[in-house]
């Protein structure tokens, strides 16, 4: 249909508004209850408009557009009572300088010429300023309702509501409390929608010089997010104890969410949307610096690095490297071809080990790839979602998100997880298994598949192999049997299997985390998952899929870059033609065997294996399990490179120190949890001389390269990162339809892309899996633990992360907000363990096992079992909770088993 308004033609689709035809032609309409990215509230009465032949003023956004019809925004009349309606609105607010106007009222009212309000307000409030970031300011709010609906059915939390009736209604929280009292999670998507500024960050005003979209450094989720830039500020502490300022801007408290990104869809967690100032942290390091005797030195660039090589040349052949799962593709890429290249060696890894190596293994064995299988969008397509070992509400939060929504359209929520989260509040059913007990539980589930019928046979023969001897492995786990090895009643493992297999409408997503891989059978654990997938033939389709929960913001990017020591880029095995291919484009052969993982190259540095180590955005002197042991392997190193933000522990060790770029200073990409590959761009320069990660790898390489005699040639000459990912495309096939370009252009696209004409893939597996076929491979319930309970250490230890932080808070622990919200180590015990002990909520108290021990806060609550407690891997003061881990590993995929150890616990 085509109407008119204000003179100009516009076309239409059935079903749309008024207002849709005015946003569409850009005229500037008052509409102060309509988020921009939502449908309009009717609340404000705002956006009244003239239509040719209809009476009165009617609200555009709710006045369905229709063929022919002629609209007038301008018209004398509508703009005299518009102009009205304004200024009753911006009468119920009182005006200060703080206020800034009042936002988008204040623009409006401005405007239709309304200088001064006309009446006083009604009411006066307190400021509620119990969040740490930003403020509930009820002088400055209008009632429109934007905050309550993007809390509600955006971010579904439900935190804020229009509380009263009349002209005592008002914005807060359950019970009339304070916001910090509510269930508010700081996500601030309240704050961004706010027309007015009665939700607004708690910084002082200042001018937005630029804005830059990039993509979010915490989570594997891959947010959208629009930095803000303000203008340039001295160096030093900013107003407000804000974080430091640098030569071109800082940037400001709060970014903007991003609602055209596919991954996020305009939602931000707390992290994303307020604690990117860590890139301004006083502590900062950005200058390189040499260590002699004993103390760090400031030195030139050309100084560092010809210290770092001749450091590493000097043990090329003992020689390991981490990568980072927090820098770029590119930054990755680079890192392993210098490892290839120059130093001859596979011994290169990244944080992958230590949180989903058994779950790449796993599917690159029984499916082809080491992906998820499916999309975020499948999560709120699907008919049952089963989330295993996560806390996504924690650590994916945007994600859970997904999954809440998918609950209020009806799909059935299994939950899996010792310890009781928060998505348990909204799950349909709750499998508390005891710790090391997965494999049991999966396989009964399993059973009960096969033996009533719920099974997807065609898909089974079509597109499968080994089922009959894992049916064979099956016949000991019997519900009786799962029961009394998992403590989970029969009957739910048999209505679990049942909604899983069978869902009411669509398909079935099975999401885990690191609950199932971080344990010595790791792999035995991530087998049985695959295996339930396969079964029940939940792959292939809309609303179904695999799907492990990655980590790190590119933890996928970075093993899709081969910073691993099985494989080369793209998951390419070490075979003739692939080494030749690869010899080809880098002058250089690339070594033909597996190399050293992480855990392997730390325990060299006891035995003399490993000498020297290249550290790149890692700091594993908190992620390594039991620290002490670690600590005293790095002690043994002869040579140590870090390349970093800051000096933390794994950087306090080091002889040299390359100060390294952050997300928001450099170009580049990150690949998601869903596969899909988004640009990082720079908002802000480097500050002193902090240089790029590629730029770095890369000058070491050369240095390196000149000192143990292996021609390069131009290998690593390159332009800008954009060269770089190109070369990685070519020598990757699932990538080779990508470029900078082209996300640019398009957004972030899902791999495998292999053509620039390729869409990208939502969804692996509809017509077949790179192997093949789908292998079954039998799982069998191992050992539980490496370490179990006695009288000595009667607890048993679980590890996570916090919402607040992120894993051990190198990051966050630099964001005051952050430490406002979590400032101390909060241990959870149990109620009647509590009482047993003496212990009251907030009680000191200590934590042993065999290896260290810590020191925290006691959290009496009913999340944990008796005799289990939960410790956050964030390390708070001088407590980590990787002082109390076992080194013990699971022997096929290498990851040490960070979820089970043995503890005592004491009044401290």
């Amino acid at each position: 249909m085509i109407l008119t308004v204000d003179g100009r033609r516009v076309e239409l689709a059935d079903g749309a508004t008024v207002l849709d035809a005015v946003n569409r032609l850009g005229i500037a309409l008052p509409q102060l209850c309509k988020d921009p990215d939502r449908a309009a509230l009717g609340a404000c009465r705002t956006c009244l408009v003239h239509v040719d032949g209809q009476r009165g003023t009617p609200a555009a956004c709710h006045l369905p557009a229709r063929d022919g019809m002629v609209v007038d925004t301008q018209h004398p009349e509508v703009v005299r009572v518009r102009a009205t309606v304004l200024d009753l609105t911006r009468s119920m607010l009182t005006p200060a300088p703080h206020r800034n106007g009042f936002g988008q009222l204040g623009e409006a009212v401005a405007r239709h010429g309304r200088l001064e309000p006309s009446w006083a307000p009604l009411h006066a409030y307190d400021e509620d300023a119990s969040k740490s970031f930003f403020v509930l300011d009820r002088d400055a709010c209008i009632l429109c309702g934007r905050c309550a609906i993007a809390c509600d059915e955006v971010q579904q939390i439900g935190a804020i509501a229009l509380l009263g009736r009349g002209h005592a209604t008002k914005v807060g929280v359950f019970g009339d409390g304070s916001m910090a009292s509510s269930v508010c999670t700081s996500c601030g998507q309240c704050v961004a929608t706010c027309p007015t500024g009665a939700l607004r960050p708690k910084e002082p005003s200042g001018k937005i010089a630029s804005t830059v979209s990039t993509t979010c450094p915490y989570c594997g989720v891959g947010c959208g997010i629009v930095l803000r830039v303000r203008e340039g500020e001295s160096e030093g502490e900013s107003e407000g104890g804000l974080p430091l300022g640098q030569k071109g801007g800082r940037l400001a408290l709060m970014t903007d969410d991003a609602p055209t990104n596919r991954s996020s869809l305009g939602m931000l967690c707390v992290k994303g949307r307020f604690a990117t100032g860590f890139v301004h942290a006083h502590d900062r390091i950005t200058r390189p610096m040499i260590k002699r005797d004993g103390r760090w030195h400031e030195a030139t660039w050309d100084e560092a690095l010809d210290a770092a090589a001749d450091g590493l040349a000097t043990h090329r052949g003992r020689f390991g490297a981490l990568a980072s799962a927090k820098a770029t593709n590119e930054d990755g890429y680079l890192v392993q071809k210098f490892c290839r290249v120059v130093m001859a060696t596979n011994d290169v890894d990244h944080c992958t080990r230590l949180c989903h190596s058994p779950s790449v293994e796993a599917m690159l064995a029984s499916m082809g790839s080491g992906a998820t299988s499916n999309s975020y969008q499948d999560y709120e397509d699907a008919g049952c979602l089963m989330v295993v070992g996560a806390d996504a509400s924690a650590n994916h939060p945007v994600i859970a998100v997904r999954f809440r929504r998918a609950v209020s359209r009806g799909a059935r929520l299994i939950v899996v997880n010792p310890k009781r989260v928060e998505l348990c509040d909204q799950a349909d059913l709750w499998l508390a298994q005891r710790p090391g007990t997965d494999v049991a539980l999966f396989n009964a589930m399993a059973r009960v598949i096969v033996e009533e019928g719920l099974a997807d046979e065609r898909f089974i023969r079509d597109r499968t192999e080994g089922f009959h001897a894992w049916r064979g492995a099956l016949e000991t786990y019997t519900l009786d049997h799962a029961e009394r090895v998992t403590g989970v009643p029969a009957r739910h493992i048999a209505q679990a299997a049942h909604w899983y297999a069978k869902p009411a409408f669509s398909g079935s997503c099975l999401v885990w985390g690191m609950g199932i891989t971080q344990h010595v059978n790791g792999i035995h654990n991530a087998h049985a998952l695959l295996n339930l997938s396969l079964v029940a033939g939940q792959m292939g389709s809309p609303g179904s899929g695999i799907s492990p929960l990655r980590g790190q913001n590119n933890v996928q990017g970075c093993g899709d870059a081969g910073c691993i020591p099985t494989n080369l880029p793209g998951y390419q095995h070490y075979v003739e033609d692939t080494l030749a291919r690869f010899e080809a484009a880098w002058g250089v052969r690339p070594p033909g065997r597996t190399g050293r993982v992480v855990t392997e190259m730390v325990d060299g540095c006891l035995t003399g294996a490993t000498r020297a180590m290249y550290v790149v955005g890692e700091n594993p002197l908190l992620s390594e399990p039991d620290l002490h042991h670690a600590e005293k392997a790095f002690d043994q190193l002869d040579f140590l490179v870090v390349q970093d933000l800051f000096l933390h522990e794994t950087a306090e060790r080091a002889h040299v120190f390359l100060p390294a770029a952050a997300f928001a200073e450099k170009e580049g990409t990150f690949t998601n949890s869903e596969r899909r590959v988004q640009r990082v761009r720079a908002a802000l320069p480097p500050p002193g001389e902090a240089r790029a990660d590629w730029w770095i790898t890369a000058e070491l390489a050369k240095r390196v390269a000149r000192r143990v005699g292996v021609g390069v040639g131009s290998q690593f000459d390159y332009p800008g990162a954009a060269e770089i990912f190109d070369e990685m495309a070519r020598l990757t096939p699932f990538l080779g339809g990508l470029s900078h370009a082209r996300l640019d252009r398009e957004g972030g696209l899902q791999w495998p892309c292999p053509t620039p004409e390729h869409p990208g893939t939502r969804y692996l597996y509809g017509d077949s899996f790179p192997r093949g076929r789908g292998r079954f491979i039998p799982a069998r319930q191992i050992e539980t633990a490496a370490e179990l309970p006695d009288t000595d250490y009667p607890f048993v230890l679980n590890t996570g992360r916090l919402l607040y932080h992120w894993h051990g808070g190198t990051l966050t622990r630099r964001v005051q907000g952050l430490l406002e919200l979590a400032p101390r180590l909060e241990i959870a015990i149990h109620p009647a363990d509590a009482r047993r002990l003496g212990l009251d909520d907030g009680a000191r108290l200590r934590v042993e096992s065999r290896r260290g021990e810590l020191s925290g806060y006691a959290r009496v609550t009913e999340e944990v079992k008796p005799g289990a407690i939960f410790v956050p891997f964030v390390k708070l003061g001088e407590s980590a909770a990787n002082f109390l881990t076992n080194a013990a590993f699971d022997p096929s995929s290498k990851i040490p088993e960070y979820k089970v150890c043995a503890v005592r616990v004491t009044r401290a």
